[in-house]
């Protein structure tokens, strides 16, 4: 006979698993509450890591579709490249957190369409290339990426969700979910060399990758210690790279 269908879409609301899945989040609350924020908080999590690395890098800096450059923590990311000879932040027009988000802090601000193919007078037009959670929403994530790779003409920051819920607003959608790896194998495809792949994972919220790439990775020796870490979900399931060369895969 065939299963009841109804029974398996009502399973979550069992009294059961509706009183572990309230244990499990006060649980969560207490990890939140009592770890270091920086493990904790995917944004102050990337955040650190990026207020680390962000003063080896010179030249041009664009902070792509980074709204009004807030980090949440009540700075700014251009004050992160301490080094920067010149630092832009781009955003698309009609949409929320778009062009002309920056008018109150006097930043200077471009139109730059992830979507579209790079105008070819953008083409290495950057040192560093800097984008925070902006490829999730991009239906047309391929193209993004490669024109990340070709704004810059040494290197990428990328910071993009591998797990975190659906957050989808009026003027945008909610895609992708990219996975350490698939992340460093798009940066290869397009010419870069993974130089930083980390994940803040624990059970309690793992969500960000914060991934460094650069396209001569020879020029970071001795400046950057090539970390790359494609575990994700460990504490929650346990390991799921069982001992493969990961590297073999890139």
């Amino acid at each position: 006979m065939p299963e009841d269908i109804e029974s398996v879409f009502n399973l979550k609301n069992g009294i059961l698993a509706r009183t572990l899945f309230l244990f499990h989040r006060c649980l969560r609350g207490i990890g939140v509450r009592l770890l270091d924020n920086r493990l904790i908080n995917p944004r102050r999590f990337s955040n650190a890591l990026l207020r680390f690395y962000a003063p080896v890098f010179g030249g041009r800096v664009i902070n792509v579709s980074g709204w009004d450059d807030r980090d949440k923590e009540g700075s700014y990311y251009k004050e992160y490249f301490k080094n920067c000879s010149d630092y832009l932040i781009s955003n698309v027009s009609g949409k929320e957190k778009g062009m002309g988000s920056v008018k109150k802090n006097g930043s200077e601000e471009m139109e730059l369409d992830l979507e579209k193919p790079l105008p070819p007078d953008l083409k290495g037009e950057f040192d560093v290339v800097f984008n925070h959670t902006t490829l999730e929403h991009i239906f047309n994530i391929e193209q993004a990426f490669e024109n990340l790779c070709e704004l810059s003409k040494d290197v990428v920051i990328l910071v993009i969700p591998v797990f975190q819920q659906l957050h989808i607003l009026e003027t945008y959608g909610d895609y992708w979910r990219m996975t350490t790896l698939g992340i460093a194998r798009m940066f290869k495809k397009n010419g870069f060399e993974p130089l930083v792949i980390q994940v803040n994972d624990q059970p309690f919220a793992p969500i960000y990758c914060f991934a460094i790439a650069a396209r001569d990775p020879r020029k970071y020796e001795g400046k950057i210690e090539k970390r790359l870490d494609f575990e994700m979900g460990k504490f929650l399931y346990g390991s799921g790279i069982k001992g493969q060369k990961v590297e073999k895969l890139l």
